[in-house]
């Protein structure tokens, strides 16, 4: 086994030139090349924007302003034509012709000698001129279309005794008014028989008046009226009826 031989106090010494040579070679190498920051720096890692160059200003536009040179000035224009309104002529009024009135007249042209031809616009037992009828009046006797009655020689006549209270049904009866007076005028045909009834004043009921004029027909008979050959022909009646009661 190796033992040194170098004693303590001459190891001591040598441990402290090695040390001193290290140290020497240390700070030379620090020396060298300048001192060395051992501290990083930070500055460089900053963040910044880079910003893009402003545009260059619009160029300026310099006009130049040449005046006019002065004109001469001419003669005024000759005054315009003056417009005035086309004149409106208003038109004239429209003139309304009232509408004639109506005339009646009788469909078949006067025949022969009579004196009409029944064309009274209201009913009536007149000369051939009433207005109620199955004819056209070509009076009593004629071959006309009319019942005629106005040219009877003969008028007619009541071949019964008037009506009474016994003729009368009792509703009809106990329904009269009191005093009450009916006239009506009755058409009679050739045979004696009533064929229309017309109610001239009645009893101020429509429907007694109608029940009337019923029993009237179916109570009553005439004698004919008659032309001047003796013929029998159709005639009006004046009938009044008394208070049944």
């Amino acid at each position: 086994m190796y033992r040194p031989t170098l004693n303590t106090r001459d190891r001591t010494g040598v441990l402290a030139a090695v040390l001193a040579v290290h140290a020497g070679l240390l700070f030379a190498l620090l020396h060298l090349s300048g001192a060395v920051d051992l501290i990083p720096d930070q500055t460089a890692l900053q963040i910044f924007d880079i910003n893009a160059p402003e545009p260059p200003p619009p160029p300026i536009i310099v006009q130049e302003v040449r005046e006019k040179a002065p004109e001469n000035e001419g003669e005024a224009s000759p005054p315009n034509i003056k417009s005035e309104a086309t004149p409106v002529v208003r038109p004239k009024p429209r003139i309304e012709v009232p509408a004639p009135p109506v005339i009646v007249a009788s469909p078949t042209p006067n025949q022969g000698a009579a004196p009409t031809q029944g064309a009274a616009p209201v009913p009536g037992p007149g000369t051939g001129a009433g207005g109620v009828g199955n004819g056209l009046g070509a009076g009593g006797s004629g071959n006309g279309r009319g019942g005629g009655g106005g040219l009877a020689a003969v008028r007619t006549r009541l071949a019964t005794r008037p009506l009474t209270g016994r003729d009368f049904p009792r509703p009809l009866l106990d329904a009269w008014p009191r005093g009450a007076i009916a006239f009506m005028r009755l058409r009679v045909d050739a045979n004696g028989s009533v064929i229309d009834c017309i109610m001239d004043r009645g009893t101020g009921n429509r429907r007694m008046d109608d029940d009337l004029c019923a029993l009237v027909r179916q109570r009553l008979l005439f004698r004919p009226a008659l032309d001047s050959a003796g013929r029998p022909v159709a005639d009006w009646f004046g009938y009044r009826q008394e208070p049944p009661r």
